[in-house]
């Protein structure tokens, strides 16, 4: 049998925390460690209990859900963190991505959107649905034409030149596209690809662009 997945959940309105509480309750995988109302409560039972994932609202009393993730990430950064809120627009999305949240849902998405959703950011750390990705690449700029030295990032090998790639990836260029632009053949072009992928743990081009957004390789408008 596979580990329980433990989970907290913040959220300020009593009915939608006592739904997701009950709907939730309904999947033996899962076990609710806790339910409170804002970000100081979260904290407070932080010290005390340690879910693995972490439903949060944004909009609350007290500390918010963009004060309580900045606080996470910082105190206990191996906790997943998804957003599950009423504000589902760009800004917000691309926001608490960049923040660190593993996942973003509308509150009035299905349960087992929720679940999928909760396996795999325990599974994997992200997961970015369709309508997420989409709203992600279409805010994002285009990688800048005088990028020619991009950074390294030494702690996991990434060349240049992979940084390049990433950034074109993640502006939803395809294999050619980024072979005309960077004047590379396919092949290595598909050779890089593969190894930016392996090296950074991601196997889609959303779980790219979090990645990207997160150790500010792109940047959005």
């Amino acid at each position: 049998m596979k580990r329980r997945i433990h989970i907290g959940i913040a959220e300020d309105h009593l009915l939608v925390r006592q739904g997701l509480v009950s709907l939730l309750s309904n999947y033996q995988e899962i076990n609710i460690l806790f339910d409170v109302s804002n970000g100081r409560e979260l904290m407070n039972e932080l010290k005390y209990s340690k879910p693995d994932i972490i439903l949060l609202d944004i909009e609350m009393p007290v500390m918010n859900g963009r004060e309580a993730l900045e606080r996470i990430k910082v105190k206990y950064p191996k906790i997943g963190v998804i957003i599950i809120s009423m504000h589902f627009q760009d800004s917000y999305i691309v926001e608490f991505i960049k923040k660190g949240a593993g996942g973003f849902l509308p509150k009035n998405c299905d349960v087992e959107k929720i679940v999928d959703t909760i396996r795999a950011v325990h599974e994997k750390g992200r997961f970015y649905d369709d309508k997420v990705a989409a709203i992600m690449s279409k805010v994002f700029s285009n990688p800048s034409e005088d990028s020619i030295a991009p950074p390294e990032l030494p702690a996991m090998n990434i060349t240049g030149r992979e940084v390049e790639i990433l950034r074109l990836l993640c502006a939803n260029k395809n294999n050619r596209e980024i072979s005309d632009h960077l004047r590379l053949s396919v092949r290595t072009v598909e050779g890089h690809r593969f190894s930016i992928m392996k090296k950074v743990n991601c196997k889609t081009i959303p779980e790219l662009t979090a990645f990207a957004l997160k150790n500010n390789l792109i940047s959005f408008s």
